[in-house]
């Protein structure tokens, strides 16, 4: 989860004229675009969160989508039938860009959670699933936060742990390996360089000893 402070209004501008100029890459994406306002606006984009549950930039997600301002932001709501604008940027997203916007990871985090509702995370990770590079905390990310639970479906699900697997033993990450661990033990135990990546991590990573038992429970 995000270690960020909550991000709060303090009625500070930046001065006639003057704002963070996403406009050099943020506009080639809708997603990008929305997290740059979010971040202007000073809108929380952390999910869960237990002051104000994201819901500004939440709604502004679920407006891009074509969900009118005065409905409800309930799953029922968000499963109405419209455009899949955020899901079609997210799945176009450049990585490296949406790394130098503001609060990148609460952000995805956010919007991920917002096309699962709508049933169109499998096509954001099929997408993504056979790119060349995801960066390791994307990784991570949705295996810990959607994948693990077998979201948007079994299919997909088993695609992502095995990028998974394959870039912990390429990369060693302790994180990532941490994840595969609490996530899937005995995936880790059956692929050969990902337990040896989760026994070298173990090494390194107190976190990680403190869970490297559970792949020999599940073996």
């Amino acid at each position: 989860m995000s270690t960020h402070p909550h991000h709060r209004r303090d009625g500070r501008a930046a001065g006639p004229g003057i704002r963070a100029a996403p406009s050099l890459f943020a506009r080639a994406n809708a997603f990008l675009d929305l997290v740059w306002e979010a971040s202007e606006l000073g809108a929380c984009m952390t999910p869960g969160c237990t002051d104000c549950g994201a819901l500004e930039f939440r709604r502004m997600l679920a407006t891009a989508d074509g969900l009118p301002p005065d409905v409800p932001l309930s799953l029922h709501a968000r499963m109405q039938p419209g455009p899949d604008r955020v899901a079609s940027a997210l799945a176009e997203l450049d990585f490296d860009l949406l790394r130098l916007a503001p609060r990148w990871y609460d952000a995805l985090d956010s919007a991920l959670f917002h096309v699962r509702d709508r049933g169109r995370l499998a096509g954001v990770l099929e997408s993504w699933v056979r790119r060349d590079a995801v960066p390791t905390r994307v990784l991570d990310l949705v295996l810990f936060r959607h994948a693990r639970y077998g979201h948007p479906d079994e299919r997909v699900a088993d695609l992502w742990i095995d990028r998974c697997l394959e870039a912990s033993a390429d990369t060693g990450d302790e994180g990532l390996v941490e994840s595969l661990i609490l996530a899937c033990p005995e995936r880790v135990g059956a692929d050969p360089r990902a337990l040896r990546a989760a026994l070298d991590a173990s090494r390194r990573s107190s976190c990680v000893r403190d869970i490297i038992g559970r792949i020999g429970d599940c073996a």
